[in-house]
């Protein structure tokens, strides 16, 4: 049977002193935990055929550092930046069948689509990855990975 897959990850650490908030760059430890990324999802097995990224500097320079999907089609959505959930529920639903799609962005809109969908709070700290599947019409998240969880 076909499945729907998404890995709904949040930038990496950034540092806050920036002349816009759209231009801040990710910290020394968030481009180290950018690097880890790919071992840690490979791990459980998933594998990302298509990423949609916010296109601010830190959610760009996230996936960047996923050096493993440089060949992935990438593709940048101004849509995506502090975006609401509801936009992020939209790119969660243009998941192909059989496909596991990379969705980079921001929070608030990371933790509330995903209590939205699952009825449960997930802190979702910078670079904190949620696996979620699509089962009966529903999106179910199978597990959350943060950057803390193996230090």
């Amino acid at each position: 049977m076909a499945q729907r897959r998404v890995l709904l990850m949040r930038h990496a650490q950034s540092n806050p002193n920036a002349p816009t908030d759209f231009e801040r760059e990710l910290t020394n430890q968030g481009k180290h935990d950018a690097r880890d990324i790919p071992n840690r999802i490979r791990s459980h097995g998933w594998t990302p055929s298509r990423i949609i990224v916010s296109d601010s500097r830190r959610t760009m320079e996230t996936v960047e550092l996923l050096t493993e999907y440089n060949e992935t089609p990438t593709e940048p959505k101004d849509e995506l930046y502090l975006a609401p959930s509801e936009t992020i529920l939209e790119f969660m639903e243009s998941t192909l069948s059989d496909e596991t799609l990379l969705l980079v962005t921001h929070n608030p809109g990371c933790e509330v689509v995903l209590y939205q969908i699952t009825g449960v709070y997930h802190e979702m700290t910078p670079g904190a990855c949620a696996f979620l599947s699509e089962s009966n019409g529903r999106w179910v998240c199978e597990r959350v990975l943060r950057p803390d969880d193996v230090k």
